[in-house]
């Protein structure tokens, strides 16, 4: 009787940990898709390239001075992802930002999107500016951007194209609309 009892509860304590063993086995394989779950719920906006894999061109246009077409070329090898926008900082002679002046992205001509853009290709964007007179309150003169393409790293510079001499731009504010794949209906 004994050795019967003996080999039940040997028996048992063996099921209990078979059972205990496929329950951490479960645990693990439950575990696991939660984990597979929280990797894919991170934030992947972030481009694999930087500022520097970049050209920046601000177009003047034709009879609006107030208005440019950002055109945001991938000068690198390699696909790039973009966010929505690219930050724009308005510098003066000197080369220093001017951290009074208001920049604001807006959702123009609609709401931003991350992109893939290949070698050599151009997304664009509309850029407004709020011009004034050089000696008005509230107005600095301008004579060029630095740009920062928004989820990446660094920072460049963006050339004003269109305009003759050295650029200034008597600016009060500006805002910059969302990139696309196309410069039509970007403007404001």
């Amino acid at each position: 009787m004994r050795k019967r009892t003996t080999g039940a509860l040997i028996g048992l304590l063996g099921s209990t940990a078979l059972l205990a063993g496929c329950g951490q086995a479960s645990a693990i394989d439950a575990a696991a898709p939660a984990a597979q779950a929280h990797t894919a719920q991170r934030d992947i906006s972030g481009s694999n390239c930087t500022a520097q894999d970049f050209r920046v061109d601000l177009n003047v246009q034709p009879g609006h001075p107030d208005q440019f077409l950002l055109a945001m070329t991938n000068t690198s090898g390699k696909p790039c992802e973009i966010g929505g926008w690219v930050n724009l900082k308005p510098q003066n002679m000197a080369g220093e930002t001017i951290e009074q002046i208001p920049a604001r992205t807006v959702e123009v001509p609609g709401p931003p999107e991350h992109r893939t853009l290949q070698p050599g290709r151009t997304a664009f964007a509309g850029v407004h500016l709020e011009l004034g007179a050089k000696n008005d309150p509230g107005t600095y003169v301008t004579s060029g951007f630095l740009a920062a393409p928004s989820d990446m790293a660094g920072v460049g510079s963006a050339r004003v194209v269109g305009n003759e001499g050295p650029v200034e731009i008597p600016l009060k504010s500006l805002q910059i609309g969302t990139l696309q794949p196309s410069p039509q209906g970007v403007l404001f």
